[in-house]
């Protein structure tokens, strides 16, 4: 898919991009590759799972 430059686009807000994003966050540090939250929001599944 291209990338285009709309000359009359509007800048979206939080909720609208998390919305095209499917709501997944990533939740882990990029360096360490651990998790820094857990839940369901997360895309990774070792974040997602929480273990009792």
């Amino acid at each position: 898919m291209k990338n285009q430059k709309l000359q009359n686009g509007k800048k979206l807000n939080k909720k609208q991009l998390k919305s095209i994003t499917g709501g997944k966050e990533i939740c882990t540090d990029p360096f360490t590759k651990e998790c820094l939250k857990y839940g369901i929001g997360c895309v990774e599944l070792k974040c997602q799972l929480v273990d009792l």
